[in-house]
């Protein structure tokens, strides 16, 4: 079956944020991390999740960023003090690499799914994300064990309860139920929707904007589909006029969201464009994708999202697995 690796990836990710809820990743990272500006550095997917890690220090009073490896060589000058976190399933990206020796960091910390990697062997300090061997080139695994990683230490570093071990677990059974239930067939028939439209527009606020940039990488990767992410409010500035009856948008909810979200859903109907929602309901929307907790709400968009993307894939007769002129190594 197309994309068969990628699917098996996918399901496993419940026994992975298992396997991180009984690690000590999270606190040795927080640790690593104490006292220090954050730069978080990487490439595709993982530099979406480090866009989402910058977001979950930062609003815990921590001074922390994101970068595109591919980006120090111009805007390494601001960061001369800060400690790098590197972020990569590979630990072998070129692009990683090389920003890594431009920057030059007092403290390095390596995020990866290899902890044997030339990343791994130049950090001051390595955390590995425990995904397993992942064989399909959409990352799936590592991208939600990462971002498991990084919210529950940036919860810790402000002293906040709600991201625990037995939240993590509580979640991993929500999602795991989701995909071994008939919610599944909620997206594999979106997903034969959007399959036939032109472009594919992800809106969010807060914590989904980085999973809205992810979200769209997974659908072009997978499926060949054109889609862009968006943070809600800024979409109906002027990019809004890509919608018509040729086009998909899909928002991702949560409470603290949902009015920001909302609008262009709402305003959407005019222009005909076939409308999704992740996470939690938004007027009369269709929902796809499981629920959970708000601890770890983000891992569970992140499986809607990869699930989507496989489904759209299949619905294109795409081999989701081995996407053309990308390999492993690249991010």
């Amino acid at each position: 079956m197309l994309g068969a690796h990628f699917e098996a990836e996918i399901r496993e990710q419940p026994d992975v944020w298992r396997r991180i809820a009984a690690s000590d990743g999270a606190r040795r990272f927080a640790a690593s991390v104490a006292g220090r500006d954050v730069l978080f550095v990487g490439s595709g997917s993982s530099l979406f999740v480090g866009m989402l890690g910058a977001l979950a220090f930062r609003r815990r009073g921590v001074r922390a960023h994101a970068l595109a490896a591919t980006e120090a060589r111009f805007d390494r000058n601001a960061y001369r003090d800060a400690c790098v976190v590197a972020l990569s399933q590979s630990g072998r990206s070129s692009d990683l690499l090389d920003a890594v020796d431009l920057l030059a960091p007092p403290q390095l910390v390596a995020m990866t799914n290899d902890v044997t990697s030339p990343l791994a062997e130049r950090a001051d300090v390595t955390i590995d994300c425990l995904a397993g061997p992942e064989v399909a080139v959409p990352a799936s695994k590592s991208v939600t064990s990462m971002a498991a990683i990084l919210l529950w230490a940036a919860a810790l570093t402000g002293g906040k309860k709600n991201r625990t071990a037995a939240t993590l677990e509580e979640t991993a059974e929500d999602v795991r139920s989701w995909l071994d239930g008939a919610g599944v067939g909620d997206v594999v028939e979106a997903a034969r929707r959007i399959a036939r439209r032109r472009t594919v527009a992800i809106v969010a606020a807060g914590y989904g904007v980085p999973v809205a940039h992810e979200l769209a990488l997974k659908i072009k990767e997978a499926s060949y589909v054109h889609a862009e992410g968006f943070p809600a409010g800024e979409f109906r500035h002027g990019s809004s006029a890509i919608l018509d009856a040729s086009s998909a948008i899909i928002g991702i909810v949560d409470e603290a969201s949902r009015d920001i979200v909302h609008r262009p859903l709402a305003e959407a109907v005019e222009a005909e464009a076939a409308r999704y929602v992740i996470g939690a309901r938004s007027g009369d929307v269709p929902l796809i994708g499981p629920a959970t907790g708000e601890a770890f709400n983000t891992l569970a968009w992140l499986v809607a999202g990869q699930y989507l993307a496989l489904s759209i894939g299949r619905a294109n007769f795409v081999e989701s697995d081995a996407p053309r002129g990308l390999s492993k190594w690249m991010g």
